[in-house]
């Protein structure tokens, strides 16, 4: 696999792992371990 491609698929995630993490946030103000957001699941 080339290095580019590495980078690249590292980038991808590491975004999606953020976005995610900024959309729980948002959704249970802060904190991780009480998942209450009515719109999810």
């Amino acid at each position: 696999m080339p290095v580019w491609l590495e980078v690249l698929l590292n980038l991808s995630g590491y975004v999606g792992f953020v976005a995610l993490a900024t959309s729980g946030a948002a959704c249970s103000h802060g904190s991780a371990e009480d998942e209450t957001c009515p719109g999810k699941r």
